[in-house]
């Protein structure tokens, strides 16, 4: 099992997507905090992020194998997440 955490921004991305993704996310947190990191793809550009998708949506977050701890940081649409990122103006 995982602990789960979020970044201080995270609120505010998580405000800005539509309530069905905030509802579909929620309920995906039980999978967060039990499927193994293979269950993620990492990240494409090279950061240490792992992705996941709802719908169009896209989740950052980082892994902690040794603490047991996945720390939230984004969730928002591609345009924002490649912005996100920095591969995106």
């Amino acid at each position: 099992m995982y602990d789960l955490e979020f970044d201080a921004d995270w609120i505010g991305y998580f405000k800005n997507v539509p309530p069905s993704i905030q509802k579909r996310f929620k309920k995906r947190l039980r999978k967060y905090g039990i499927f193994p990191t293979s269950a993620f793809r990492h990240e494409k550009y090279g950061i240490n992020y792992f992705v996941d998708e709802i719908g169009q949506y896209r989740i950052l977050f980082v892994s902690d194998e040794k603490s047991k701890i996945r720390r939230f940081y984004f969730i928002g649409d591609h345009k924002d997440y490649e912005k996100f990122l920095g591969v995106r103006k």
